[in-house]
């Protein structure tokens, strides 16, 4: 006759943390949130200045494009209409801003000869939009003529807000109509305008 050998399974019961492992291991955790913590502040202003920036040189090349297509001027201004509804040129650009047809070249969007292009929000609240120099808003007219010129040079630079260690983007327009983006150019203000 054979012998069956059994084994037995012997199971052991899992040990739980300790204290002192508990503690260590909320140390190490804490010392690496306050070390990433502020990378994280950082990364998140520079994504909000270049979002903001991409939306002002896509209604830039927006009313470049449609003076060109529609042959007719066609102007970008400080707006709040995105928000109203109203289409009205008024205000800063870091309220939001409107493309619209503006056979007359004002600052008014007549409804019987002007048409709304498209609007769009402003900057998030506490980031600022001005002119290079960061002494003023930003509030000029801009308009595009029929060759897609402005005729005119002007910066807009967007900056975050106080004492966040970003650099500023800076929209710059030559008179062609041209747009382009950089950084650090200009000098961002030091109070909210």
């Amino acid at each position: 006759m054979q012998r069956t050998r059994h084994r037995t399974i012997c199971i052991t019961r899992g040990r739980g943390l300790t204290l002192i492992e508990l503690m260590i291991t909320l140390v190490i955790l804490s010392i690496s949130v306050l070390v990433v913590a502020p990378s994280m502040q950082t990364l998140l202003h520079d994504n909000r200045l270049q979002t903001a920036t991409g939306r002002l040189v896509a209604a830039i090349n927006l009313a470049r494009s449609e003076a060109v297509i529609r042959n007719v001027p066609v102007s970008l201004c400080p707006s709040v209409t995105a928000n109203s509804g109203v289409p009205a040129c008024g205000g800063h650009y870091a309220d939001g801003w409107i493309v619209f047809t503006n056979a007359n070249r004002d600052r008014v969007v007549d409804p019987d000869a002007d048409e709304l292009v498209h609007a769009f929000p402003g900057i998030p609240v506490g980031y600022t939009l001005s002119n290079r120099a960061g002494t003023r808003a930003a509030n000029q007219l801009m308009t595009f003529l029929p060759d897609g010129s402005t005729r005119q040079n002007s910066t807009l630079l967007l900056c975050p807000p106080l004492g966040a260690s970003v650099e500023p983007w800076a929209v710059v327009l030559n008179m062609v109509g041209r747009a382009r983006v950089s950084r650090g150019e200009g000098q961002c203000p030091l109070a909210a305008l």
